[in-house]
């Protein structure tokens, strides 16, 4: 029956009334199978149900466990299996000829599902088009099911129309929000067909402002928004094209400088491997037969992929990956987290892979006692008990969190249940960011949660222990929060927090691009209040849209001297299809949206991001793992090139002595000659939760002519004595260049790179 396949599943309906206007009939369809009956007048249709048409949540249900000494390829091949066997089982069952209409269109249902997670669009839509024809010989569940396969057939025709036209052939302008005329689909039938299903469903429930959504999507693709979308059903984008004061347009150049892998979502670092100079970028993937990808920078010209010679081809899977130094040898290692959004019988090791120099890694997972299974999407770097040596936070969604304190001996211990912050079991956390609230010199700790739990802040009691502040320090929510960051937005020296949230509703989302307001929960950018508490000033600041965001990072890129940031959106769903989004700051007080007019507002889903100057040339570009859930979302990974400015900047590569050696945590206080923009503060991090920049940091001076000091606060072990703490370079110190700065050297034996 029709339960089979989750006919019987979730019966949350469809947004409804989220976009403004009164609606009238739509032109009817011709979609409609010539040789079903006409049950529209008999019949009380209901409304889609929210029902997995990409197959994700069938293949993870359908995966068995395996065995906890298994490898990351049996692992793999588990994935592989169940796909096979699923498909392969519905086969059989379509065989039987004695087979009911509604279990023959729940199988070819669960089926085009199968088939959508493969990314065979066309057999999937083959499916559903068998599905439909059976659904609508019976009045019962035509009543409830048959505009689910109406909605589901439009998505799947819209994916192959992506798959035809954005990766197929791929250009600099592919899937990006407007579409120009250069990435107009050239095979518009995925289109055509999606249009028609889309006004199909419609005519019934046009208040459903997701199917309005991709309805307008379609005709954009074809050239045809807005003069051919029935009025009653436009969506005009005027506002989200000309809105914000703009930097310039980027271009994606991933394709032309060898970045362009198609996968599933995953991670992303920017950061010199090699330790030539020059950054490099490493990236993981969701998908558990999918290797990761490191990619050595050439000449400043392009990248060479360099997986195999860096020994890590049987690294598989793993939606998220940081780097660390976590021996202090001078050389960036690499930390994976695996199992996110999977129940806890299918958790999966993480891995720690040390560098050994040239750009080859060994897996020292084991050895250093970080192999328990674990449902992780995060984990962040930081010397949290100030011994001079880095230890690993990693946010865990199913079993406790695990704080790992490193013993310098390449071991590590997990003591998150005697620092308070193992958290409990189902708390769901997404991402977590170090930050110093009280300027004390000690790393304290927030925690966003995808669960009423809602955000926790802990503050370093600098006894190994933390103590939960969250509502003392003003932190109030968001209840359903994805990544988060620290960063100190208004440039007045105290560490403020942003943590995303992640409400999935596209209506609510389009409703913010377009000027609308919205009831959904919204993401909360967190001042500082001089340490005294935080003060919630997301309004203020213009950041109250739905943005859908998983991946993220921050960066200043337009080298003004305040921090900007980029938004990786999307979910699971094919539907999801809104841009990744681009903010920049006005002078620390509110950000612009500037997605459209900086040309870095691509449909497809984006994770992690990660932002710096790749090329040397001073303008810091943005880099982004795209793709969603399942091979049949995949989507090439972008690097958006910088368009450049005119403002000055100077870049800073720390180096730790009794510090951590990549100088993590370290603060940065620059003094400038621009009256505007006297004093730039930054911090040494990796950034986002969900993304990683450069650890050396790229840093905008308005216009400034010179540099007048520079005063670095290197993150010192607690025991070593508190005058060698700071660091100060007089200047005048000459502009547009990168400085090493070691700690304890004096100035003038540091050295220009």
């Amino acid at each position: 029956m029709l339960c089979l396949l989750g006919f019987s599943g979730c019966d949350k309906p469809p947004e409804k009334s989220v976009l403004d206007g009164k609606w009238k009939t739509a032109p009817k369809s011709l979609s409609k199978d010539a040789d079903s009956p006409d049950l529209s007048q008999n019949v009380a249709y209901m409304p889609r149900k929210v029902l997995d048409g990409s197959g994700y949540g069938w293949v993870m249900n359908a995966v068995k466990p395996w065995p906890s000494d298994s490898s990351l390829e049996q692992i793999g091949e588990h994935f592989k299996v169940a796909v096979r066997t699923s498909i392969e089982a519905l086969d059989q069952i379509l065989s039987d000829p004695a087979l009911s209409p509604d279990e023959i269109a729940s199988s070819r249902y669960s089926r085009s599902t199968f088939l959508n997670y493969l990314g065979d669009p066309l057999k999937a839509y083959e499916d559903l088009c068998l599905a439909r024809k059976h659904v609508e010989t019976n009045p019962r569940i035509a009543k409830d099911f048959l505009y689910t396969i109406i909605y589901n057939q439009g998505v799947t025709a819209m994916r192959r129309g992506e798959n035809e036209n954005c990766i197929a052939c791929r250009g600099e302008s592919s899937c990006i929000l407007p579409i120009s005329k250069a990435a107009v689909h050239q095979n518009p039938e995925g289109s055509r067909i999606a249009i028609e299903h889309f006004r199909e469903y419609l005519e019934k429930f046009p208040d459903d402002g997701e199917v309005r959504w991709l309805l307008n999507v379609a005709y954009m693709t074809l050239d045809e928004h807005p003069e051919k979308v029935p009025s009653e059903y436009r969506i005009p984008i005027d506002r989200y094209v000309h809105e914000g004061n703009g930097i310039g347009r980027f271009r994606d150049i991933g394709e032309k400088v060898g970045l362009n892998r198609l996968n599933q979502a995953g991670g992303a670092i920017m950061d010199d491997f090699d330790a030539d100079g020059k950054l490099d970028v490493v990236i993981s993937s969701f998908d558990p037969t999918q290797i990761m990808g490191v990619y050595r920078n050439v000449n400043l010209e392009a990248f060479e992929d360099v997986t195999v010679q860096a020994g890590v081809s049987n690294q598989l899977g793993g939606l998220n990956c940081v780097q660390t130094d976590y021996n202090n040898d001078g050389l960036l290692d690499v930390f994976i987290v695996r199992g996110a959004w999977l129940t806890p019988a299918l958790a999966m090791r993480p891995t720690l892979l040390r560098n050994e120099g040239n750009m080859r890694f060994t897996d020292v997972t084991s050895s250093a006692g970080l192999a328990d299974p674990l449902n992780s999407i995060s984990a962040t770097w930081e010397d949290f008990d100030r011994d001079g040596k880095l230890d690993v936070f990693v946010c865990s969604e199913q079993q406790s969190n695990r704080l790992y304190r490193n013993q310098g001996d390449g071991t590590f211990v997990d003591v998150a249940a005697k620092a308070g912050v193992a958290g409990g079991e189902g708390m769901v956390c997404k991402g977590a960011t170090w930050v110093d609230i009280d300027n004390d010199g000690w790393p304290d700790l927030f925690l966003n949660h995808l669960s009423r739990v809602g955000a926790q802040l802990f503050r370093n009691r600098k006894d190994g222990t933390f103590e939960n502040v969250t509502r003392a320090m003003g932190i109030d929510g968001p209840t359903m929060g994805f990544s988060c960051w620290t960063w100190d937005f208004n440039n007045d020296g105290w560490q403020d927090i942003f943590a995303t949230n992640y409400s999935r509703s596209i209506g609510a989302c389009v409703q913010g691009m377009i000027g609308q307001d919205h009831s959904e929960a919204k993401s909360c950018l967190y001042l500082n209040q001089q340490g005294e508490r935080f003060v919630n000033v997301t309004k203020d600041a213009g950041l109250e849209g739905v943005f859908i965001t998983m991946g993220s990072n921050f960066a200043d890129l337009d080298n003004d001297g305040w921090l900007d940031f980029y938004l990786g959106t999307g979910d699971p769903n094919l539907g999801t299809l809104v841009p990744n989004r681009m903010f920049r700051s006005i002078a620390g007080k509110r950000f612009d949206d500037i997605t459209a007019s900086s040309g870095t507002g691509n449909l497809q889903k984006g994770h992690g991001v990660a932002c710096g100057d790749w090329d040397r040339n001073g303008s810091i570009d943005v880099f982004i793992e795209m793709g969603g859930a399942v091979n049949g979302d995949k989507y090439h990974n972008i690097l958006f090139q910088n368009p450049g400015n005119e403002n000055s900047w100077i870049s800073l590569k720390l180096i730790g002595n009794t510090s951590n050696r990549p100088a993590i945590g370290a603060r940065i206080k620059i003094q400038t000659d621009d009256p505007d923009l006297p004093v730039v503060y930054r911090h040494v991090s990796s950034g986002s939760s969900f993304g990683a920049n450069p650890l050396e940091q790229t840093i905008g001076l308005g216009k400034a002519t010179k540099v007048l000091s520079i005063e670095i606060e290197w993150p010192v072990p607690a025991s070593a004595d508190a005058t060698k703490r700071l660091q100060r370079i007089d200047g005048p110190i000459a502009l547009s260049r990168t400085l090493r700065i070691e700690e304890g050297v004096f100035p003038e034996s540091n050295s220009a790179q």
